[in-house]
C-alpha cells in the first residue's frame, strides 16, 4: 500500500479513490490512546446475527469501521460530501461506492496505527 498522499507535521493526506467522491481527507498521524481504542474494536470479530456460512452485509463491516474513520479524519474535503461528517450522516449509498469508500479509509488508517512499514504491500 502507498502511502497515499504527502504528509504534514501531525497528518497524513491521502487522495480518494471513489470517483464518486473525489477530493482529499486528511488523517490524525499520530493517532491518540481513543482513537487506537475505536480502530482496535474494529478489527476484531464482526458479530452479527448470521448463522455460518451466511452472507454478512457490507452495512455490517461499515457499521464496525465508522467510528475509527469519524474519529480518526482531521479534514474531509470531498466533492458531495457534508462539511461536517459524523456516522449519522456519512453517505450510505450507493451501498457500492460508499463500502469502498469506507474500506479504503479504514486501510489508510491502519497504515497509521501500524506503521507505514509494517504494512504488507497489496
Amino acid at each position: 500500500m502507498g502511502n497515499g498522499g504527502g504528509k504534514l507535521i501531525g497528518m497524513k493526506v491521502v487522495q480518494s479513490p471513489i470517483k464518486r467522491w473525489p477530493g482529499i481527507v486528511t488523517l490524525a498521524e499520530p493517532l491518540t490512546l481513543p482513537q487506537a481504542r475505536l480502530i482496535e474494536a474494529a478489527l476484531g470479530p464482526i458479530q452479527s446475527d448470521t448463522a455460518d456460512g451466511e452472507r454478512v452485509w457490507f452495512s455490517t463491516l461499515d457499521a464496525a469501521q465508522l467510528p475509527a474513520i469519524v474519529a480518526c479524519v482531521e479534514k474531509w474535503e470531498l466533492s458531495g460530501f457534508p462539511e461536517t461528517v459524523t456516522a449519522d450522516n456519512f453517505p450510505a449509498s450507493p451501498r457500492g461506492d460508499s463500502h469502498k469508500l469506507i474500506e479504503w479509509l479504514y486501510k489508510e488508517i491502519l497504515a497509521v496505527y501500524f506503521g507505514e512499514s509494517e504494512i504488507p504491500n497489496e
